[in-house]
């Protein structure tokens, strides 16, 4: 499991309290009108929520949204989270974000987390065909315990901005991780097939690329585009214990109809790309709620990956008075991973699918999305409850 976008993505289903409180803005590195208001957000959170990857997950978490005018998507976001389950997660992260950064028209991200995990899952690189029913249903084999820490800072700046949403960003990221397995033994399919990064490694990497933005919202659109393309370089010069060299690209379009209900058509390509001594843990992966529903958390293991998301996704139920909403989705999944030097008649003519159906809800901060969601795929089912939108 990529235990950092785990960690990102297990925002969960959430009881707490949310409330809003009016700032006049304060002296600071962005000199702001005297007339500008600020409004601040905070989310103190008791945790419950299961996934078929975690088991049942308790803990809490605390965040906070600045909202300033002329400032988007908002002015400061902090975010912390503590989590237990019952399949043996322990961890913690710490996540800054902010627009603006130092007065300027640039926005920095900083995340840190740690965590240990009892049931990691390996089902080995390049593997897929479908999983035989025996080991499937050994709770031992493809399981394995590990630890893993890192942190990760990333800069974003605008290079070209119209008059509409549409704009261009550049980013720099910086990136150091460590992941061992430990207290594993010659039963487990990981230890039997003793993949680069098996006796613990670290890595660490710089990269960077373009973000092309023009969604009406980060946390719930229904119009515009979305694209990232990046490198990573990993080299012991930047004291990494390997050298690895990786593409990642993400494209995202929202469009929206109205049929009964007003409708979001959302879609997702991705594709990643790995060479070099790339650790088993750092591969393109496909599997679990944030890649493929469905099918188990990190099912799928190549050096490249391609997936298409696709959703259908309404809020069917409306209080504006008590600014609560309810709403459902429907998905599809379909990729694969493969080799280095695969074909694309190869490619395409084995790709892996998925599909379900979920739900959403909002309560009392318009910005805070709850979803719950059942994929089905041809080795199995999975449950999923988080926070926001997949994408």
């Amino acid at each position: 499991m990529n235990l950092r976008k785990a960690l990102k993505a297990t925002h969960l289903l959430l009881l707490g309290l949310i409330f809003s409180s009016p700032l006049f803005a304060q002296a600071s590195s962005i000199p702001a009108p005297t007339d500008t208001t600020e409004t601040v957000d905070y989310a103190f959170l008791p945790a419950l929520a299961y996934s078929s990857d975690l088991g049942l997950v308790g803990g809490g978490i605390m965040s906070r949204y600045k909202f300033a005018d002329d400032v988007n998507p908002f002015f400061s976001y902090l975010h912390f989270n503590a989590l237990f389950s019952t399949k043996g997660l322990i961890s913690s992260t710490l996540l800054f974000d902010k627009p603006q950064f130092l007065g300027k028209d640039q926005r920095f991200t900083s995340e840190l987390f740690v965590s240990r995990f009892l049931q990691s899952q390996f089902y080995g690189i390049g593997n897929t065909d479908k999983l035989p029913d025996a080991l499937t249903d050994s709770s031992d084999f493809y399981f394995y315990k590990s630890f893993s820490t890192g942190v990760e800072l990333s800069f974003r700046k605008p290079i070209f901005r119209s008059s509409t949403q549409n704009r261009l960003d550049m980013f720099g990221i910086a990136n150091f991780e460590y992941r061992t397995p430990w207290g594993n033994d010659s039963d487990q399919y990981i230890i039997q097939q003793q993949p680069l990064g098996v006796e613990g490694t670290r890595a660490t990497s710089l990269g960077g690329g373009l973000i092309w933005e023009s969604r009406d919202s980060e946390f719930e659109p229904s119009t515009g585009f979305y694209g990232r393309a990046g490198v990573k370089v990993g080299n012991g010069v930047l004291g990494s214990a390997v050298d690895y060299f990786m593409v990642e690209s993400d494209v995202r379009a929202y469009t929206s109809f109205h049929l009964i209900r007003n409708i979001t058509f959302a879609n997702r390509l991705s594709f990643n790309h790995s060479s070099g001594e790339v650790p088993y843990w750092l591969l393109p992966e496909l599997g679990g709620e944030d890649l493929m529903r469905g099918y188990p958390e990190n099912r799928f293991r190549d050096d490249n990956s391609i997936l298409l998301n696709t959703e259908l996704r309404t809020w069917l139920f409306d209080w504006p008075e008590y600014d609560v909403r309810l709403g459902g989705t429907l998905f599809m999944d379909l990729g694969r991973t493969f080799p280095n030097g695969t074909s694309l008649s190869d490619i395409t003519g084995d790709l892996k699918h998925t599909f379900g159906f979920g739900g959403t809800s909002s309560f009392f901060n318009r910005n805070f999305i709850l979803r719950g969601d059942v994929g089905f795929s041809p080795e199995g089912y999975g449950i999923y409850f988080t926070a926001g939108y997949l994408f």
